[in-house]
């Protein structure tokens, strides 16, 4: 069994090579793109170089086998802002039952404010408004197979809407995670959003097609897939001090909607407390750059709070700038 889990992350390395004949990016070919936003201050202050990193909460949304080290309960809950008045979230609660795994319920979901509804006739606006709520919830479990891996799944419903037309459907995530005794070397996997193919409610008018608009007629919409991802990451201690301790991270992404994506991280940590995060995801369109911070306080002897922030330059749009927080209690 230990044989066939390190194979896998070999597997899915080589997986960009299999498919080197692809020349082009399937952009706009998978729905649900709210999936893709990364979400937690440490993550994307690293560059979302986290595939084997999160050892909390924050593990939903990367590689659910990272529960697996949750110690006991842990709340994790983040926000960020984005261009267009677009509100983006996640929370995630973990409890560890020992002597079986860790369970954790989580949910993303993006907001908007109210937006004019337009047609073609009416360009300036109907007089009538509407507003985007699109969420996934979740339930993951996780727990060690051996000393030194684990892995974890989320099974969870994805909700989108627009307007009159949406649907619903299931997704699953799978990871795992293999650690070594070298300078704290990890290397994992995990497979997100794979689910079967969605097509929104009823019908709409294609004005792009002047057989559909002059004719009134109304057309039935295409089916789509989710924006499935393979991550295969591996993080490894490059500086281990008694108060100092530098990590390096990289993940390599193939989706299913988009070229590879490769991201490189970096943490600094000083006693456990003061954190220093940078980090580049070296194949995205804009920008790229990331950087971040946090700060663990013991409250008391059994209750730590954490507070963690990161700033992403988009090149030509706004940088986000994103807050997240941590219960360990």
């Amino acid at each position: 069994m230990l044989k066939k889990l390190f194979i896998l992350p070999i597997i899915f390395l080589l997986l960009p090579g299999i498919l080197v004949a692809e020349t082009f990016a399937p952009v706009g070919t998978a729905v649900a793109q709210f999936l893709e936003i990364g979400v937690g201050a440490r993550a994307t202050g690293m560059g979302e170089a986290f595939t084997v990193m999160s050892n909390d909460a924050e593990a939903c949304f990367w590689n659910p086998a990272g529960l697996a080290d949750v110690e006991d309960y842990n709340l994790f809950t983040g926000y960020s802002q984005w261009p267009a008045d677009i509100s983006i979230g996640g929370i995630a609660f973990a409890k560890t039952i020992q002597g079986i795994g860790t369970f954790a319920i989580n949910s993303v979901y993006l907001m908007t404010d109210d937006m004019d509804i337009t047609t073609v006739d009416q360009p300036e606006g109907t007089g009538e408004t509407f507003a985007i709520s699109n969420y996934s919830v979740g339930l993951s479990f996780a727990r060690y197979l051996t000393d030194r891996v684990s892995v974890g799944i989320t099974n969870k419903i994805v909700h989108e809407d627009y307007f009159d037309h949406g649907y619903t459907t299931w997704a699953l995530d799978l990871g795992t995670v293999y650690r070594t005794d070298f300078r704290g070397l990890k290397l994992g996997m995990s497979i997100l959003h794979f689910a079967p193919e969605v097509q929104f409610s009823g019908k709409y008018i294609d004005h792009s097609d002047p057989k559909s608009y002059e004719a009134d007629e109304e057309r039935e919409f295409d089916k789509y897939s989710l924006p499935i991802n393979f991550r295969v990451g591996a993080a490894i201690n490059a500086l281990e001090m008694e108060d100092h301790k530098v990590v390096i991270a990289a993940d390599m992404i193939h989706p299913n909607n988009n070229k590879e994506q490769y991201n490189a991280g970096l943490e600094y940590s000083m006693k456990d407390m003061i954190f220093l995060r940078t980090g580049y995801k070296m194949s995205a369109y804009e920008g790229g750059f990331t950087v971040g911070g946090g700060a663990k306080i013991n409250m008391m002897n059994s209750l730590n709070f954490m507070v963690n922030y990161s700033y992403s330059d988009m090149g030509a749009l706004e940088g986000i700038n994103r807050f997240s927080v941590n219960l360990l209690f």
